[in-house]
């Protein structure tokens, strides 16, 4: 059994309200059973919630897939718009000359559609799951008419899409921060501002008597954090990571010793357990960096739960300025302030040092999540971590030892999550 629609603009309005009424009642009961429930935008069985702006393209079901043939490039569309959110999708090309992408916070009008796109490139130039701007500004991801950028994207790329086969997209937007994977693998991780919330949508690009195949669409809301501003302190978004995709962009002392944790809002990355590295120098054993980070001056934000028990030592830190294992700069947040505590520490070849110059007696961790904000200015050398409060510092330091390196968390010997990390930093 198969069922086809052709939609043109007279049609739109109806089919809209239509898809609209139904995608609302698919939304509401979504959002009484929890945030990290999924809502399908595909039945498997009717072109229900989608709609095509264009007066020529075919979209049909056929054995619990959507399908789309055209002979010039088309795009059929959600009724709905959104804004932050995990979206995700399966494709499979036909075989000889072909190319797709899924549309995502696009724009649409009779007979157009423009925005981000996830490309889906079979060909032999390889940029499937690269970020293009359809209809506006071209390629982001790799960058425009930049044979470097091309190179280094299929070489970071190369084997992820599967020429004969089904291949999973996972669109991850937050704020401005896009990420594209493509079979799990990480294909493109973006910031950008043009756009905050548009449609879904799914495009054949016009390969005469070509079918396109596509299933399991789904899509997953999210909330950005207040605080996941496109700059600050004048410095621009350089990282942001909730752990909802993962954390495949950390790196960590002990891989065991970590693990992203499912939670009633969502997912942390949750230090678990005792970790069994043993720093070159006396160090935090607990660590948990951002893959390939590299920032001089910087603000880093994240929201930290310490889960250990109360204990003066009780502690959690951040990482900042890293080298290599035995040079780093950071800042240890615990219950009580003594020459090893509740203080801001380098790490120099030798067993870490306090280079506070002002501090508190010691940290509250209690119970539940804290923000914790940590401010660096290497050309003064000045530092600052803030607890909760953002507007008074509880430690304040300058040194000039470091002035560019790696962002991490961790702990000494305690447990803890962390969540809704960001950088902002050059």
């Amino acid at each position: 059994m198969s069922s086809s629609i052709q939609l043109n603009p007279k049609h739109i309005i109806t089919s809209l309200a239509l898809a609209l009424w139904l995608a609302g009642l698919s939304m509401a009961s979504a959002a009484g059973s929890g945030q990290a429930d999924w809502t399908p935008l595909f039945d498997g069985q009717s072109l229900k919630g989608w709609t095509n702006p264009y007066v020529w393209g075919k979209a049909w079901v056929e054995d619990g897939q959507l399908l789309l043939q055209a002979e010039k490039k088309f795009f059929l569309v959600t009724a709905m718009q959104y804004r932050d959110f995990i979206f995700e999708g399966e494709v499979k090309m036909p075989e000889g000359e072909s190319n797709s992408g899924f549309m995502f916070r696009c724009h649409v009008e009779p007979n157009k559609v423009f925005g981000y796109q996830a490309e889906v490139d079979p060909s032999a130039r390889q940029w499937s799951g690269g970020l293009y701007d359809e209809g506006r500004r071209g390629w982001l991801n790799p960058a425009q008419n930049d044979a470097n950028s091309a190179r280094a994207f299929v070489q970071r790329t190369k084997g992820a899409f599967k020429r004969d086969g089904w291949n999973r997209y996972r669109i991850h937007c937050v704020g401005p921060n896009i990420r594209i994977y493509l079979n799990d693998v990480l294909t493109t991780d973006y910031m950008d501002t043009v756009d905050r919330a548009g449609y879904l949508a799914v495009q054949h690009h016009g390969e005469k008597g070509q079918v396109y195949r596509f299933r399991n669409l789904r899509v997953r809301e999210l909330t950005a954090p207040k605080a996941l501003t496109e700059t600050m302190n004048g410095l621009p978004l350089a990282f942001f990571d909730d752990f909802e995709s993962g954390a495949g962009r950390w790196v960590q002392t002990d891989p065991n010793a970590w693990k992203v944790a499912s939670t009633d809002g969502g997912h942390v990355y949750s230090l678990h357990q005792q970790s069994r590295y043993e720093p070159p120098v006396r160090s935090p054993f607990n660590i948990a960096r951002i893959k390939e980070s590299n920032v001089s001056d910087f603000v880093v934000q994240a929201r930290m739960e310490q889960t250990g028990r109360e204990y003066d030592h009780r502690d959690m830190v951040v990482i900042f300025g890293y080298q290599d294992p035995s040079h780093f700069y950071y800042v240890h947040i615990a219950t009580k302030a003594d020459a090893a505590a509740n203080s801001i520490f380098i790490v120099d070849g030798q067993p870490r040092t306090s280079i506070a110059k002002e501090r508190t007696g010691g940290t509250d961790w209690s119970t539940g999540f804290h923000r914790v904000r940590v401010v660096r200015d290497a050309t003064s050398g000045w530092i600052a971590v803030y607890f909760d409060d953002m507007d008074k510092p509880i430690m304040q330091a300058q040194d000039k030892t470091f002035l560019s390196g790696g962002i991490g968390f961790g702990s000494f010997d305690d447990t803890g999550n962390i969540d809704d990390v960001i950088v902002w930093g050059q």
